[in-house]
């Protein structure tokens, strides 16, 4: 184990990560990284490579650490299950919504007490999206009608991607199956 670096085997590819392990990436990169010029250092590329993500994710799980408050991690990290999409948006306005961080964050209060009185147990990026006035994600499948994805299958790439998917295991070809007796 490095003397710098807490851990020195890569925790997984960042797209497998969960909110809160991004929190805590981040909280663990701060520690060490406390400084902007820091996280811009080849010493944070080696360090957030190590923890399996790109420096630039790293950074950005830094930002979304220090965003987030100890009441804050309490509520987004409760009985309502909050993507590290949801948590961006609101940190960062990816979606561009135009709304100042504070009302964001409290859109995302609203939300979350809203689904624990409906005893809902999840936010979706889309719905949080929709709630601060943000565009949709392109490659978002809600923001596509169902004509367009029907008229996506006609693309070679993507019957191609669909028929190995179903073709892959047992349980999707029983899932197809199942849907087509319906």
């Amino acid at each position: 184990m490095s003397v710098l670096f807490a851990i020195d085997q890569p925790q997984g590819p960042a797209r497998d990560l969960s909110a809160r392990s991004r929190v805590a990436l981040g909280d663990r990169l701060f520690r060490d990284f406390p400084d902007e010029p820091g996280r811009r250092s080849p010493a944070f590329k080696r360090a957030a490579a190590r923890l399996g993500v790109s420096a630039q994710v790293g950074r950005e799980c830094v930002a979304l650490a220090n965003w987030l408050s100890a009441p804050m991690r309490d509520l987004v990290f409760g009985p309502v299950s909050i993507s590290y999409s949801v948590l961006r948006e609101a940190a960062f306005d990816y979606s561009r919504s135009g709304m100042p961080g504070h009302q964001r964050w409290d859109a995302l209060r609203t939300m979350i007490d809203s689904a624990l009185a409906a005893k809902r147990t999840r936010i979706t990026a889309a719905e949080y999206r929709k709630a601060i006035g943000g565009r949709p994600i392109p490659n978002q499948a809600d923001a596509m009608s169902p004509e367009t994805i029907v008229r996506q299958l006609a693309r070679p790439d993507v019957w191609s991607l669909v028929v190995d998917h179903i073709a892959s295991t047992p349980a999707n070809r029983r899932d197809v199956l199942l849907r087509l007796s319906e």
